[in-house]
C-alpha cells in the first residue's frame, strides 16, 4: 500500500512541477498556503489571512514580507487606520493560482479517464473518507 500511495503522489506532484513556471519553483508549500488564502479571500488584511490559516499575525507578516519581496502580493497601508494592511496578488501571484488550478483540473480529467463510472465513485468516496479522517 505504502508503495502504491507513493507512487500516486509523485505522478501528481510531476504534474504540478510541470506547469511551474520560471519564479514559481521557488516557493514552498506553506508560501503557497498564503498564496492561496489570499486568493481565496480576493484583497483580505494580514489579520484575515492569520484567522484563515490558523497562524499569528506575526509569523503571516514575516511571510507575507517574503512574498512581497518576491513579487507575489503587494501590501497597501488602509488610509482610515495605519495599523491596518491589505494584501492583494500580484500578476505574478494570480498566475501561480490558476496555473495550479489547471494543473489540478488537467489531472482529474487524467484520473477520470482511467476510471469506471464505478471506480470514479468508489475513488471519490475513499478521498472523501480520507481527508474527514485527517481533518479530525
Amino acid at each position: 500500500m505504502e508503495k502504491i500511495l507513493l507512487e500516486f503522489f509523485a505522478t501528481l506532484d510531476h504534474s504540478l512541477k510541470k506547469q511551474q513556471t520560471e519564479g514559481f519553483s521557488q516557493l514552498t508549500v506553506s508560501q503557497f498556503q498564503y498564496i492561496e488564502a489570499i486568493a481565496a479571500l480576493g484583497q483580505p488584511t494580514v489579520s484575515e489571512v492569520a484567522a484563515r490559516l490558523g497562524f499569528s499575525k506575526a509569523s503571516v507578516t514575516t511571510a507575507l514580507n517574503k512574498l512581497a519581496a518576491l513579487g507575489f502580493v503587494t501590501k497597501t497601508q488602509s488610509e482610515a487606520d495605519k495599523r491596518v494592511f491589505y494584501v492583494r496578488l500580484t500578476e505574478s501571484g494570480t498566475q501561480m493560482v490558476n496555473a495550479k488550478l489547471q494543473t489540478v483540473k488537467e489531472y482529474v480529467n487524467f484520473v477520470v479517464s482511467a476510471l469506471t463510472e464505478e471506480e470514479i465513485r468508489q475513488f471519490e468516496a475513499i478521498l472523501t473518507k480520507l481527508v474527514q479522517v485527517f481533518k479530525g
